[in-house]
């Protein structure tokens, strides 16, 4: 049965909307003549910048800082992906000390934080820190002691979106407010991600040998309100001890419907409607409390999350001939991870730096689904498919050593040696309990080559972690497919390496590049599960590659002041052994390469800049045994924003969004079988989502 594709495109739908602006960490950088003749070095070697650096920003928060340092992006991502803690993943650190908040990323600490409360930012070498897991360039943003005791500070960022044929999106910010009563530290926070997303434009559907079929108009609306409401404490008390607590909770809303028209030869005027809904509620808990113990400190963290999902699919067809019929897939599914970490460092009199650290974390995926059929009376009755409920547990140990000290004056290095044990327990299809015992770790290297040219490399053994929904059945109603659970998946393994050459250009700027190569065990993507059904499995071994650049040109010394250049390039092949024809192809849905480039201009004299962003991605297309999903965008998205660093205090930037008239595109072939085989249908789809206006408000009161 042919069925429209619903799912939303990752290239522009969720990406132009969702991003504030291009070049997001490099949106801008200093300018040679603002810089003090002797800027300082961090004490590790690095780069130090301090407030006056970045005066004529007029920065309202740590994230407007960041941000404009030259050829620096910040790496986001909270480790909620991740179950436990383990390694630090993001490359931010404040005060010396990584954000140990699942639920709170980089981006978001820092633009909680007013610029006035920043003393200054350290961009060092990841090597030369004793934080397990970071390489390559690290930003420290250390503040100003005893920073909030003149009162709390509050950070405004507001950012509504006006398009054309969707409802104005007013609710999209946050407010977060920061300051200490008695000595203890206190941030209140306030967010909402909102969006009010859509698309439209027509698909073509053909027969087996391309003779067309009909067309379907379509219009797709994706609309969610996800406000967040957190608080976090922390002190230290006069014998240096800390402690840090954090609270927060959640309320997701998502709202999705994709309407289509057609007129077939058989079936007269059809209409069709998808729709999804979620309505999810999360909490966390979490904190650590660090002190000193013998000749080094100890940092006991705990952490708790739950979060209770239930969604609905719906998918209803009408014909002039043929009536209704209809489908709809349900599911609740809870989930919750409880973590306890200890980590314990010191350091030698040679000046080397260790530190253990023990980790154990259960987490749990209870999931109950059902499948049903629309009947004459308008009533759904469930049908039998075989993944009615699924409960996932996992309980995970993992123990890990760090040594890091300078071998040379130019040349640091750090070792982590580690193990991680997993009881995995699935009660699904198939359901049973395996034991995983998994080393890893990582060497790495930075050697300062000269006074401005930095060589970084590591190795790496890294162990990933299983999507637990992957154990459970699935029914996708738009389409017309379904997935089986899989109590046999093994957790992945990566072998990889990286050597990149960071080199600061001075007043031309800073620029790096990057070569990485992995061989990757166990990657997961569609496989065969029966002669007759499919799921998400293991593959054979894969060979992964990259190559990428980052980027920062000043154009000062050729005459255009304050302005500026940023790029974001990224080339990359990941080589999978397909599991039904055993020939090499690309990973399902990998990403081929990126193309992120900014233009900034801050006037001189003025509280004027202006700017304009181009972006491209490309994936590769996703395959299923029967079927070929190739989504891609038609065209870049280009930008343009004006900028006033001082409307009333606050900082106000108007963009100008998708010059270029990007489209979505699917290009989606079915097979009678199996791939290879004779041909059902295909379907290529267009969809356009317009020109619109985003407007960005931060300040600090």
């Amino acid at each position: 049965m042919m069925r429209m594709t619903a799912r939303t495109s990752t290239l522009a739908v969720a990406m132009g909307m969702f991003v504030p602006e291009f070049a997001l960490a490099q949106s801008a950088e200093l300018a040679p003549g603002d810089a003090p003749a002797a800027v300082p070095q961090a004490s590790n070697g690095g780069q130090r910048y301090a407030q006056v650096d970045f005066a004529r920003f007029a920065p309202r928060t740590a994230l407007d800082m960041v941000e404009k340092i030259p050829g620096f992006l910040i790496v986001t991502g909270t480790n909620g992906g991740n179950r436990g803690l383990g390694a630090a993943t993001e490359n931010v650190l404040i005060n010396g000390e990584r954000i140990a908040n699942k639920s709170t990323d980089a981006r978001s600490a820092l633009q909680r934080i007013a610029a006035a409360q920043v003393a200054y930012v350290d961009i060092v070498d990841g090597a030369s820190l004793n934080v397990p897991g970071l390489t390559g360039q690290v930003a420290n943003v250390v503040l100003i002691a005893g920073a909030g005791g003149g009162g709390f500070k509050t950070t405004l960022r507001w950012q509504p979106e006006w398009r054309s044929r969707l409802p104005d999106n007013w609710l999209n910010g946050e407010v977060s407010t920061t300051g200490t009563i008695g000595g203890l530290g206190l941030t209140l926070s306030l967010k909402n991600e909102a969006n009010r997303q859509g698309h439209w434009g027509p698909e073509r559907v053909f027969d087996g040998t391309g003779a067309p079929l009909f067309t379907r108009n379509e219009f797709g609306r994706y609309y969610g309100d996800r406000p967040r409401l957190s608080a976090a404490l922390s002190r230290t008390t006069a014998n240096g001890n800390k402690w840090n607590f954090n609270l927060g909770s959640q309320l997701i809303d998502i709202r999705e419907r994709v309407d289509s028209v057609s007129v077939r030869p058989t079936s007269g005027a059809v209409s069709e409607a998808f729709v999804f809904e979620e309505n999810e509620h999360n909490y966390d808990i979490g904190g650590d409390y660090e002190f000193g113990l013998g000749t080094g400190r100890l940092k006991l963290i705990g952490l708790h999350r739950f979060e209770h999902s239930p969604t609905v699919s719906t998918f209803i067809v009408d014909r002039d001939i043929g009536g209704r019929s209809g489908e709809r897939f349900t599911q609740a599914a809870d989930e919750s991870e409880s973590i306890l970490r200890s980590e314990y460092s010191w350091r030698t009199a040679g000046g080397t730096d260790w530190q253990v650290a023990l980790e154990g974390a259960y987490n749990t995926l209870d999931v109950d689904a059902e499948f049903a059929t629309l009947q004459p009376d308008g009533s759904f009755v469930p049908v039998i498919f075989g993944g009615e409920t699924t409960k996932v547990e996992e309980k995970r140990g993992e123990a890990s050593a760090t040594w890091g000290r300078a071998l040379a004056s130019n040349l640091t290095a750090q070792i982590n040696l580690g193990a991680e044990y997993s009881e995995l327990t699935s009660s699904g299809p198939g359901g049973l309990t395996r034991r995983f015992v998994r080393p890893k770790g990582k060497l790495a290297l930075a050697w300062k080559v000269g006074a401005k040219t930095t060589i970084n490399w590591f190795l790496q053994r890294r162990v990933d972690q299983l999507n637990f929904f992957d154990f459970a059945s699935s029914v996708d109603v738009a389409n017309g497919q379904g997935n089986g659970g899989n109590s046999l998946l093994v957790p992945p393994v990566v072998n990889r390496s990286e050597l990149e050459l960071v080199q600061d250009m001075g007043g031309w700027g800073n620029a790096s590049v990057a070569f990485a190569y992995a061989y990757a065990q166990d990657l997961v993507d569609q496989i065969p599960l029966s002669l007759t059904t499919e799921g998400r499995g293991n593959l054979p071994p894969a060979h992964l590659y990259r190559v990428s650049s980052k980027a920062t040109l000043l154009l000062d010394r050729l005459g255009w002041k304050g302005a500026r250049i940023n790029g974001d390039l990224t080339w990359r092949r990941n080589r999978v052994r397909d599991p039904l024809t055993g020939m090499w192809r690309d990973q399902s849905f990998g990403q081929e390469y990126v193309v992120d480039l900014s233009l900034r201009h801050d006037i001189p004299g003025t509280k004027l800049a202006w700017g304009s962003g181009y972006f491209d991605e490309r994936f590769s297309p996703g395959l299923r045994l029967d079927a070929i999903d190739k989504e891609h965008t038609v065209g870049p998205f280009v930008t343009a924003f004006v900028e006033h660093k001082d409307v009333a205090g606050f900082t106000v930037k108007l963009s100008y969004r998708n010059l270029a008239n990007m489209k979505d595109a699917v290009d989606r072939t079915v097979f009678v079988d199996r791939r290879g085989g004779p041909i059902a249908f295909s379907e290529s789809r267009r969809r356009e989502f317009g020109q619109y206006f985003q407007l960005t408000v931060t300040g600090t009161l």
